[in-house]
């Protein structure tokens, strides 16, 4: 007798709070952060990663190094299928060294067709010497930007999609990547695509 009016009692607590108790968790589920959380959100990882970049800088002396990250961008005609592009979104520098960010924005992806291709099968790429080396359809570095030796890494998320690239580059003399070098790269590599993916994949 005692467990069936138990039973009833809850029931009817069940029944009378029960919705309220749903629209409450929904709402704390389905909450949106402010604006101002956003933007501190976006600040935190852009602080973190540019940590990561300064590093990299410092280790490897290079010139530049910047992180380009991919994105839709248009759409085609008639069809209306996304055009994927990519901009460069980090970007660390000597004092000496012109930026190139501001040049290398909403570019699509149909340019750099080799160096894409071998990013994607092999996770990198090397031109040590632009004159003896594949160069990947990245001559333009060389040409316009002077660059002596030029290295791509793809960035991946945790689950290993392809969505960003870091580019490294030694403007002032070639320099070959030593082991130790490549294996500092690919951690640095790896923290910054575990950042990415917690910012971008976070529910809001």
């Amino acid at each position: 007798m005692e467990t069936a009016i138990t039973t009833i009692v809850v029931a009817f607590i069940t029944a009378v709070l029960g919705p309220s108790i749903l629209e409450w968790v929904k709402a704390k589920v389905n909450k949106k952060p402010s604006p101002e959380s956003s933007v501190k959100e976006a600040i935190d990882v852009n602080e973190l990663i540019d940590s990561q970049l300064e590093q990299l800088m410092d280790e490897l002396g290079c010139d530049r190094i910047w992180i380009g990250q991919f994105h839709n961008g248009g759409h085609f005609y008639p069809t209306g299928k996304s055009i994927q592009k990519f901009s460069i979104f980090y970007e660390k520098l000597t004092p000496d060294t012109n930026t190139i960010q501001h040049v290398f924005q909403q570019i699509p992806v149909s340019l750099f067709p080799k160096a894409l291709s071998k990013l994607y099968k092999d996770g990198e790429l090397a031109i040590t010497n632009y004159k003896t080396d594949d160069t990947y359809d990245l001559g333009i570095f060389a040409k316009d930007y002077g660059t002596k030796s030029f290295y791509m890494i793809a960035v991946d998320d945790l689950d290993g999609h392809f969505i960003g690239v870091m580019g490294i580059a030694y403007n002032e003399k070639e320099h070959k990547l030593s082991k130790e070098e490549w294996i500092f790269i690919r951690q640095k590599v790896g923290a910054i695509g575990s950042l990415l993916t917690d910012y971008l994949y976070k529910k809001k």
